[in-house]
């Protein structure tokens, strides 16, 4: 089959998703009719059935008929970026729109994913087109190039661009408002499923009370569920349809950002994306959120800003440069509009040379004024709201401060352990322990694995000792960082390096091991703590 065919095809497969939904609300009427009918008058029971299929035909009409409409700009993602305010990176978008032909959108969004896509208020799940909007990830302005973005950008408009397949464009647009839909319909599905376990759980609750047996009663999504399942079915037949139009789109839409960018910038982009997106990741949850449990946060606008500084650091810059270059080799997925990245980036290789090489260079993240501002309104716009009541530090601060929340949180067992035996969770009263003979029973209330756990004897001994000797190294390295005397300090390279006090190093080990031997000698510890400042009450906390 032709693309072309395929594509004709997709569109009358679309048209027949309505016709899907249409069929069972007019199946449903007609049965209505048809029983009211065949009783001859009317009786109580009908209104039972009548309940049922309205119960079955509301949700198709709501969701299917009506999933497009939009409340308003509320429900939109991201924060606006105005023609005022942003006109450098408006006039980019300008140039891109005139030069495809493809009409421009209405409104900008900033977006926190590594992403960029046009958002269209379709209706007919896609058939009939609407206002578009265009939405541009932050790290794509923080991790690209003016060149890189602009081909980025010519792509998406690329696919309304119909250069390549008629209808391609409603097939694109097709694709997303059928994924909407059908994800409408198994939202419902989960939200009654949801629903119902609770019913469920507070009448298993009322039986034990009576001292009766739970039934064995399972929650499921109702109706809503069964109509999902008929509507994933149809949506997977128009996805397999449509598939080779997609993908034949996907690679028109590269051509085209490489006939507006360069084949140079198109390639670096597509093989930036896929790295900028775990580097994204890797951000986010090493730096950005290291302090959350702590009540932390970077400062405004480097929640996502930050990652400027990761990608700026020499060694991160060569391992993402690496990562550009070496793409996986991926196997279509049957139901993936985009055609796997490096065969992508191989296409456009491919293409002669144009001799415009990667296109400006400048950061893309320059053509945002007041970037910070509206990186800032960004968090605002796409945090939960518990981000609001964290506490905003600079970097340096919010590595020590996060490490040292970690660290006492890792040192709960042991100041438990000390409790338990009437001595001072610090790391001067697990000396004053050791001191009295009762390192064993120190260890003895720590956790344990099995193995260690079923050990006696000098076995015992010899588990422990690894476990005593944990604990008092890092009961000394927390009270000097509580005292000031040691701190974690803040790395892009890597995990955020240990400082210790000037020559602390050379003898911690030593003293360590002199603390936990057989005949256990604390002095050389307590001298060591104590030439780095640390007062014998200081608390390990």
């Amino acid at each position: 089959m032709s693309t072309s065919t395929r594509a004709v095809t997709a569109v009358a497969l679309l048209i027949g998703f309505y016709l899907l939904a249409l069929g069972i609300l007019v199946g449903l009427i007609a049965l209505d009719v048809a029983l009211y009918q065949a009783s001859g008058e009317f009786r109580p029971g009908l209104l039972k059935l009548w309940a049922l299929s309205a119960a079955v035909g509301y949700p198709v009409a709501r969701v299917v008929f009506l999933t497009r409409r939009r409340k308003g700009d509320g429900e939109l993602p991201g924060v606006l970026l105005t023609r005022e305010r942003q006109p450098e990176l408006w006039a980019m978008v300008d140039r891109i729109s005139e030069r495809t032909g493809v009409r421009g959108p209405a409104e900008i969004r900033l977006v926190p994913e590594v992403n960029a896509g046009v958002m269209e208020e379709t209706r007919l799940l896609g058939l009939i087109p609407g206002k578009r909007h265009l939405v541009i990830g932050a790290p794509l302005l923080i991790g690209l190039s003016e060149g890189e973005l602009e081909s980025v950008l010519a792509h998406e408009f690329g696919h309304y661009s119909n250069r390549d397949v008629k209808l391609a464009a409603v097939t694109v647009a097709g694709r997303r408002a059928v994924l909407h839909t059908v994800g409408g319909l198994h939202h419902r599905a989960d939200r009654h499923q949801a629903q119902e376990s609770a019913k469920l759980a507070a009448k298993a609750e009322k039986r034990l009370a009576k001292g009766r047996k739970p039934s064995d009663e399972q929650a499921g999504g109702g109706v809503d569920r069964a109509l999902a399942g008929i509507f994933t079915g149809y949506a997977k037949l128009y996805f397999r349809v449509s598939e080779a139009v997609g993908r034949r789109q996907e690679y028109a839409a590269d051509r085209v950002a490489a006939q507006l960018a360069g084949r140079d910038a198109t390639a670096a982009a597509l093989r930036r994306i896929p790295a900028l997106d775990a580097a994204q990741n890797f951000y986010l949850n090493r730096y950005a959120t290291i302090g959350w449990d702590a009540g932390l946060l970077p400062p405004p606008g480097q929640v996502y800003g930050g990652l400027h500084h990761l990608l700026s650091d020499p060694e991160r810059r060569a391992e993402l440069a690496e990562h550009a270059l070496d793409l996986p080799e991926q196997e279509p997925d049957p139901y993936d509009s985009h055609p796997p990245i490096h065969l992508r980036v191989a296409a456009i290789e491919a293409l002669p040379d144009d001799g415009r090489g990667p296109g400006a260079a400048g950061p893309a993240l320059a053509l945002l004024r007041e970037a910070e501002r509206a990186l800032a309104e960004l968090e605002v716009a796409s945090l939960i709201p518990e981000a609001s009541g964290k506490q905003r530090v600079d970097w340096p601060e919010l590595v020590r401060a996060s490490m040292l929340s970690r660290a006492r949180e890792a040192g709960t067992p042991a100041r438990q352990a000390l409790a338990g035996l009437g001595l001072p969770p610090t790391a001067h009263g697990l000396l004053d322990g050791i001191d009295a003979g009762r390192a064993w029973e120190f260890t003895d209330r720590l956790p344990k694995s099995e193995q260690a756990a079923a050990a006696t004897g000098r076995a015992a001994r010899e588990f422990a000792r690894p476990m005593l000797r944990e604990e008092l190294a890092h009961a000394a390295v927390v009270a000097l960082a509580e005292a000031g005397l040691a701190g974690w300090e803040l790395s892009w390279a890597g995990p955020a390096e240990l400082r210790l006090p000037d020559g602390f190093a050379d003898g911690f080990d030593a003293a360590l091991d002199a603390a936990c031997g057989d005949t256990p000698d604390t002095a050389p510890l307590r001298a060591l703590l104590a030439g780095a400042g640390l007062a014998a009450d200081v608390p390990a906390v």
